[in-house]
């Protein structure tokens, strides 16, 4: 899996636990994390967490999962 985040690096390395896998600096505004898991849905959660704008650029899966988990917050928050 392949997660592109709209941060710098100092900032979400401090934020992110390790155990979600590899951050890779890509330039001086963005990210990349890479992982691998048996749990697309755990991991989907605990994508939310991060408290930048971030894109699911590999893994089939985990977008078909966050797609869920992001339309179940979005209906929580409805009147």
């Amino acid at each position: 899996m392949e997660v592109v985040i709209d941060a710098p690096y100092d900032e979400v390395v401090r934020r992110l636990p390790r155990a979600l896998g590899r951050l890779e600096r890509l330039d001086a505004g963005s990210c990349r994390l890479v992982a691998s898991t048996g749990n697309p849905w755990w991991y989907a959660e605990q994508l939310v967490a991060i408290p930048a704008p971030y894109r699911i650029v590999g893994g089939v899966e985990l977008r078909h999962c966050a797609h869920v988990v992001g339309r179940r917050l979005m209906e929580a928050g409805e009147l």
